[in-house]
């Protein structure tokens, strides 16, 4: 469903003034200017600044709906979920991910990491770290998962120290779960980590995040000043184009009929990103077993997280929402193509993989003869980097991608990976369902 759509429930609420939103993922800006009550389906609207949603009518409740900011880079006066005009509306399982403006108290600072990582624990061991949160009221919190314990459920109005502390853990596991703070709305923290390392453990109550002590004050003074005429009319960011389909590179010439240059790149190589668009595939001779390999494209925040479902490209979400990634599978070529210039501001890192589908122990990477990831560019460089042969594993990362001061580079890998997919996932923040 397309956003107008949303918008047009919105604003025709039924004879009961009910407004029933289909399950999804839908792009705002979104305003309610009708008394109503919304129920979601855990639907997600989304925008990578705000506010996403402005409730502009009393006697508003909203249910089951998830209000979503998907850049981290912008103004705090942007970084709004949801803007209320009148300050008594309702809310009931509503998670938001920025902040909530015009209901007193709750539009207060909330000093609340987005990601904790643990980093590699040792196994069989308890260990105690120690998070501080900055609540503006008093607050439920709470842990998703058995393997994580805290050492409160309540936060009081102000400075909170938790002690997180992890359980004894077999060698091999993945942690990857939630703390959920609840108060008016929910907010979420993600926590991960990997179990099994050598790697000296932290010190005891070690400090995973600590609060800026200004930024109550610098949150403060920014309400004072806002304008809630220019809040409620914020403009879209611009980095999020409209999707354009992505013409295919010819493999043999480039657009200027020149042939094509064959670099052959080793891996570990970094490689500066000069041209605009890319084609990147992986190409083998021949294969001695039937494989059915699929490739997934990660589109990376400053965390090292998938900031919104739609920014993993694979077969089941073909193209980014700003048309950068495009992905292309079909028996003979397995591709993304990219378009350097339309990645939104907020995308500093990527991540291709190429995994095989299936559960069978036998379908592996080393069934593939002289395999290679395949890095066409526009201007016709042909860049070829060689798989090893002998990859025991159903997943390689084939490239990884990085922005620093605006400028791109590749870094060539094309190593086997030993996680499993879906554990690979969960560490880049996409929600698995099994």
């Amino acid at each position: 469903m397309a956003e107008t759509d949303i918008q047009q429930l919105l604003d025709n609420p039924d004879s009961m003034g009910r407004v029933t939103l289909p399950q999804g993922e839908f792009e705002g800006k979104f305003i309610i200017r009708k008394s109503c009550k919304v129920n979601g389906n855990k639907t997600v609207l989304w925008n990578s600044s705000g506010p996403v949603l402005v409730t502009d009518a009393e006697n508003v409740s909203l249910n089951g709906v998830k209000i979503e900011l998907t850049s981290d880079n912008i103004p705090d006066e942007q970084h709004v979920s949801i803007y209320c005009r009148y300050p008594d509306v309702k809310f009931s399982e509503t998670e938001i991910n920025g902040s909530l403006i015009g209901v007193p108290e709750e539009e207060q600072y909330w000093g609340i990491p987005k990601i904790i990582s643990l980093g590699t624990l040792a196994a069989e061991r308890e260990q105690s770290f120690a998070i501080e949160i900055y609540s503006p009221v008093q607050a439920e919190i709470f842990c998703g998962f058995h393997d994580i314990t805290l050492s409160t459920d309540t936060l009081t109005a102000g400075y909170n120290t938790v002690t997180l502390t992890v359980g004894k853990i077999k060698s091999g596991s993945v942690l990857y779960g939630y703390i959920t703070i609840k108060s008016a709305v929910e907010r979420k923290i993600t926590v991960s980590g990997l179990i099994g390392g050598n790697d000296e453990p932290m010190p005891e109550n070690y400090m995973l995040y600590s609060v800026d002590r200004e930024a109550p004050e610098r949150w403060r003074n920014m309400l004072e000043s806002l304008d809630p005429v220019q809040l409620a009319s914020m403009p879209d960011p611009e980095q999020e184009e409209v999707s354009i389909p992505l013409e295919a590179l010819d493999e043999d010439k480039t657009e200027d009929g020149f042939d094509e240059e064959n670099i052959l790149i080793p891996s570990g190589k970094r490689v500066p990103i000069s041209a605009k668009k890319y084609k990147l595939s992986l190409e083998f001779k021949s294969a001695r077993s039937k494989l059915d390999i699929d490739g997934y494209m990660f589109m990376l925040n400053d965390n090292g997280i998938v900031s919104a479902d739609k920014r993993m490209i694979f077969f089941g979400n073909d193209h980014s929402p700003c048309g950068s990634v495009t992905y292309l599978n079909a028996p003979d070529k397995r591709a993304m193509y990219v378009d350097f210039r339309r990645i939104p501001r907020d995308v500093n890192r990527m991540v291709l993989l190429f995994s095989i589908y299936g559960n069978n122990p036998s379908q592996l990477f080393d069934k593939l003869d002289e395999a290679e990831v395949s890095i066409l560019c526009e201007n016709g460089v042909h860049m070829h980097l060689p798989l090893e042969n002998g990859l025991n594993c159903k997943t390689i990362l084939a490239l990884g991608f990085e922005r620093t001061d605006g400028i791109w580079e590749m870094i060539a890998s094309g190593k086997g990976v030993g996680m499993p997919l879906a554990d690979i996932c969960r560490s880049y923040g996409v929600t698995i369902i099994s």
